[in-house]
């Protein structure tokens, strides 16, 4: 199975300070030390992270088990959100 993957990974024994997160109207670069609370359902098809922007939000109609797996161990570079659906939402104070 080739699925499409709407992120790209670090090769082993790199490592990057930032996420790059592509949205619409924006590009973000995200400091992994300021990345918590990653979630996502139990089928998987929606992931969220809180972080210094806000709440991002990801569904997807495929699983985002893989981008969970390497988002734990800080392999992701980039994400690219006008292929997904991503939503940041503002931090409740």
């Amino acid at each position: 199975m080739n699925q499409e993957k709407y992120w790209s990974l670090l090769a082993p024994g790199t490592h990057l300070p930032r996420l790059w997160l592509v949205l619409s109207q924006e590009h973000l670069l995200i400091g992994w030390e300021n990345i918590s609370r990653i979630r996502a359902t139990v089928d998987f098809l929606s992931l969220s992270f809180e972080c210094e922007h806000g709440i991002v939000q990801i569904d997807s109609p495929t699983s985002l088990q893989e981008l969970f797996e390497n988002l734990q161990v800080e392999r992701v570079w980039k994400i690219d959100g006008t292929k997904l659906k991503i939503r940041l939402l503002q931090q409740e104070e």
